[in-house]
């Protein structure tokens, strides 16, 4: 473990030195791109911005890097995104909270020439110029693929509780639809109830409980999101179910890995955030000069990382990323 705090400790002062928006340039020509995410406090999302200003930085471009308090405020989001073309930015790059509810200032945006990239989580509109992220429904296929390798199964039926957040993300609903399709396809294992939370830890802890004490059959526990992993995690710790529930979960941080080394969590979907933020800001950059940036969608990489691998190196660089 001391490694881990050590490496980690290397990596939130590394992002702490990091400011919240660049301008890398001041001229006419510069690309005045808009970063809105989801939320701003979490690990991923200080590994977004991390990409974010390095590629503000490389493509010389004024970003501003900017998110509601919690990920369950499509409203503010909505806000944000009115101000970004008001203030007459090229390229709003955006997370949607909700699929459906941010589509509608994503077309008015659009409507006033602001050119909009999505990231991480889409929005219902065929107005977006670009996707970047994890391959949401692969995500959750490797998340029931290490669901159904859990060791505390034990030769029994897996019986499975879900953990999710925000029903309107698209993200979410992706890995979810994603992990039910090949759950169906095994045998042997059955989702026995879900529920939903929101996006911090506190409600995603009570949700993993509550799950966990109404239905003690459950061998299996799953978060779909950093927030999500740590509820599952704290559950399992709190009701002293390590030996009985393998935990899966999305995404990384000090405490998850901790959890993934003591026994909590037998496994964490890991995604490349400071891919998702640097691509973003790249391909913003090119669309503002008019240049093509591709495909409509580019898949970012995922790694399953479990008790087994955490401690070899190419999945060290993975879990702490620093570049």
């Amino acid at each position: 473990m001391k490694r881990i705090r050590i490496i980690a400790l290397f990596l939130v002062v590394f992002l702490a030195a990091l400011p919240l928006s660049s301008c890398a340039g001041s001229g006419a020509d510069t690309p005045k791109i808009a970063v809105i995410a989801k939320a701003t406090t979490s690990d991923f999302w200080h590994a977004v911005r991390a990409g974010v200003e390095a590629a503000a930085i490389e493509y010389n471009a004024s970003v501003t890097f900017e998110g509601p308090e919690n990920e369950e405020d499509y409203e503010a989001q909505n806000r944000m995104i009115a101000d970004a073309v008001e203030r007459g930015v090229d390229v709003i790059v955006l997370s949607a909270i909700d699929y459906n509810q941010n589509a509608a200032a994503v077309k008015l945006a659009v409507q006033h020439g602001t050119k909009v990239i999505t990231i991480d989580s889409n929005v219902n509109s065929d107005l977006v110029s670009q996707f970047i992220g994890t391959d949401n429904y692969e995500a959750g296929i490797a998340a029931a693929k290490a669901a159904v390798a859990s060791p505390t199964r034990d030769g029994a039926k897996i019986r499975i509780g879900l953990v999710n957040y925000m029903s309107d993300t698209a993200n979410g609903q992706k890995r979810e639809e994603g992990f039910r399709d090949h759950i169906a396809s095994v045998g042997d294992a059955e989702i026995v109830a879900s529920v939903t939370a929101e996006s911090n830890a506190e409600s995603a802890t009570a949700g993993a409980k509550e799950l966990l004490l109404a239905h003690p059959e459950i061998n299996v526990l799953v978060g779909f999101n950093e927030w999500m992993t740590l509820g599952v995690g704290n559950a399992i710790h709190e009701l002293g179910k390590g030996e009985l529930v393998a935990g899966i979960g999305f995404d990384s941080n000090v405490i998850s890995v901790g959890m993934l080394e003591s026994g909590e969590m037998d496994a964490l979907i890991v995604q490349n955030p400071f891919a998702i933020g640097y691509l973003g800001v790249r391909n913003a950059a090119r669309l503002a000069v008019g240049d093509s940036v591709g495909d409509a969608r580019i898949s970012t990489a995922m790694t399953t990382v479990t008790k087994e691998n955490m401690f070899d190196s190419d999945i060290q660089k993975i879990l702490f990323r620093f570049t």
